[in-house]
């Protein structure tokens, strides 16, 4: 039988060593240690010398846990960008850093030790500054494996002496120029941390709350409102904080509501809004009868009444911020536990009144409650009203509420002693600053910036003319020190900012570790004394500054300065590019600081990428622990593969995109 002619053998295909299969698991870690050998990153940087330079500032992810998908998708967009403005002519040096400070790392360190206090100061922060290098280490390797060039050798670390001299030389301008000062004020306070929070450390979660309707009796009614005999009148209050209640010192009427009388069939005649009516009976199953006549809200201004379980007097308030959306349009007022109740409190000369300490339990007050922590609280208070016949009406209400963004835990506004950076021109217990308000100034430069998406910029403008000034003080131990004293003999504010500054250069030689080794003699120049007693004896700032001022410092350390970790950088930078929440975090940081000391926007372009969703659409988060690890998937499938759906998706992904990719 003859042998059959194979048809392959008569065509004349072109050989070739290429192999079938890339087998990128396996090439490409090869690929990456040729480069990083031959120095392939510099050599790009010396052949572009003298070209143009374009600047991709970047955003300091936290030193805690393995990147997940989010942080990989976010270096692998910068690593496109840089390299593209490297192929279009530019110098395009990419230098990566770290946020090493605060709360996350703390709570790592926490968790390792076994619980809280259990170091002393000097040693825990040594403990954190350990554990910071260790996951900067693995965070490194991992974005290299990701293919993203940069300076990798010498990258930017919060916690770098030089780098902790910046943010404390930072604060010090703030000081100079009359931003900041330190003040009683209502601020976000979590209890199980015991620490201030900033509003970009708060994420809003679903919780369940008391929602009752408390009474108050009517001791001075407004000359216009008409009264009838034997019936016992009342200003009828809802609250989902009965914790607050011993702090309550005012009720809030809206000037321009209409309010009227309503009769129950008890004797009663209460007081709320013509228009919140049916919605009360409908949620208290009550039986109310509306007089025709009503008056309004600004004749209450008059009026007072009687707390419903303390011997207290409160006074009728006006107040814009009150709504017709829920409740009574009556809005008890407790000026230590709200930003509004503040401001009023202010305009109405009333305390700041928090009898709370740092684990938000009550230091004085009945016995019922006195003790207990908030949360412990609210039960005793709501039977406390039930025993003195207050409560009106009572139920529960899941609703969104501010949590810790670390803990999870939900938080409380209390009333304590911080450091805050003014955004206006003072006000009573404000002095106004020495230069222009930083609120104008920040305003003025956002339309300054290409915004991309472009909603980017209204995003930012409102969130800049709506936010109160930033409080930028922490109780914790890991983060740079305020560089501030006060005098032991008086307690005078030492803020003389020319001898502070000696705190800088002791900051840039052993960084901030130094206000934690040596005494405030040391720190200060010889012979400095008070202004006011004479005294020359100092006690330090026992505050750190919020790792939010660490971060939106990272232009002033890395942009342009001398000698540090990428001398001749220009600022701004071109562009911030980072995820949408960065818009309350450190776009809006670095936006506050960067005016604050040079006057202009510290960035030319935002750039905003959307997140990473799992299969429930939530954004993925370390904390949350659902994420993708893309060590993981260079693993499987290699970089490229990554590298190519990043480029392939705009920017808008869900987990079920990158598994169906991916398979």
């Amino acid at each position: 039988m003859p042998k059959l002619l194979e048809l392959k053998s008569t065509l004349n295909l072109p050989k070739t060593a290429f192999p079938m299969k890339a087998s990128l698991p396996q090439n490409e870690p090869r690929i990456l240690a040729e480069w990083e050998q031959s120095g392939l990153y510099q050599r790009i940087q010396q052949a572009r010398a003298e070209a143009p330079t374009y600047v991709l500032h970047d955003g300091p992810p936290y030193a805690t846990g393995s990147i997940h998908l989010g942080t990989g998708l976010n270096k692998i967009l910068k690593d496109m960008v840089v390299k593209s403005k490297t192929l279009s002519g530019f110098r395009a040096p990419y230098v990566p850093g770290w946020d090493c400070h605060g709360l996350p790392i703390e709570t790592q360190v926490e968790k390792e030790l076994g619980g809280k206090g259990k170091v002393p100061p000097a040693e825990f922060r040594t403990l954190c500054r350990t554990f910071a290098a260790r996951f900067v280490d693995q965070h490194r390797r991992d974005f290299k494996r990701l293919g993203v060039f940069g300076q990798w050798e010498k990258p930017y670390l919060t916690m770098s002496p030089e780098y902790e001299a910046c943010i404390a030389d930072a604060f010090l301008t703030f000081l100079e120029k009359g931003y900041a000062y330190r003040g009683l004020k209502p601020v976000y306070w979590c209890i199980y941390d015991r620490t201030a929070l900033a509003e970009a450390e708060v994420e809003y979660e679903d919780h369940t709350s008391p929602s009752i309707w408390i009474r108050y009796e009517v001791t001075q009614p407004p000359a216009d409102l008409p009264r009838h005999a034997g019936q016992k009148l009342y200003a009828l209050v809802w609250t989902t904080t009965p914790w607050t209640l011993p702090a309550s010192l005012a009720l809030a009427f809206h000037p321009h509501f209409e309010y009227v009388l309503a009769d129950d069939d008890h004797g009663n005649t209460y007081i709320l809004a013509r228009e919140l009516v049916g919605k009360v009976m409908q949620e208290t199953g009550a039986v109310l009868r509306v007089e025709p006549k009503g008056l309004l809200g600004k004749s209450f201004e008059s009026a007072r009444f009687r707390h419903p379980f303390l011997d207290r007097e409160v006074p009728g308030v006006l107040a814009d911020y009150v709504t017709l959306e829920q409740g009574t349009g009556v809005v008890h007022t407790a000026p230590g536990h709200g930003a509004d109740d503040y401001r009023t409190g202010q305009k109405y000369g009333l305390d700041a009144y928090a009898p709370l300490d740092d684990d938000g339990r009550f230091v004085e007050g009945l016995p019922e409650y006195k003790g207990k922590t908030v949360f412990e609280a609210n039960p005793a208070v709501i039977a406390l009203l039930k025993s003195r016949g207050a409560l009106f009406a009572e139920s529960k209400l899941q609703h969104s509420y501010p949590h810790c963004w670390r803990c999870h835990n939900p938080v409380i506004f209390r009333a304590t002693e911080q450091w805050f950076i003014q955004l206006d021109a003072g006000s009573a217990n404000v002095r106004p600053p020495k230069a222009s308000p930083l609120r104008q100034m920040a305003l003025e430069q956002v339309p300054k910036v290409q915004w991309t998406p472009a909603w980017g910029m209204e995003r930012m403008r409102s969130m800049i003319a709506e936010r109160p000034d930033w409080c930028v003080s922490r109780q914790r131990f890991w983060g740079v020190p305020i560089p501030v004293f006060y005098c032991d003999e008086c307690g005078k504010l030492f803020d003389d900012v020319k001898a502070l500054h000696h705190v800088i250069e002791w900051f840039r030689k052993e960084g901030a570790d130094a206000w934690f080794r040596h005494t405030p003699e040391e720190l200060l120049p010889a012979g400095t004394h008070c202004a006011g007693c004479g005294a020359v004896r100092w006690r330090k700032e026992n505050d750190i500054l919020d790792v939010w001022f660490d971060s939106g410092s990272s232009h002033l350390a890395v942009l342009d300065p001398p000698g540090t970790f990428a001398a001749g950088l220009p600022w701004p930078a071109d562009m911030y590019l980072e995820g949408p929440d960065q818009y309350r975090g450190w776009f809006h940081s670095s936006l506050l600081i960067a005016v604050g000391v040079r006057g202009a926007a510290p960035y030319r372009q935002v750039l905003t990428h959307g997140w990473t969703l799992d299969e429930q659409g939530r954004p993925m988060s370390k904390s949350l622990g659902n994420v993708v690890l893309p060590t993981e998937i260079c693993e499987k499938w290699g970089a490229d593969l990554l590298r190519l759906w990043v480029a392939s998706e705009s920017c808008v992904m869900t987990l079920s995109d990158i598994r169906t990719s991916a398979v």
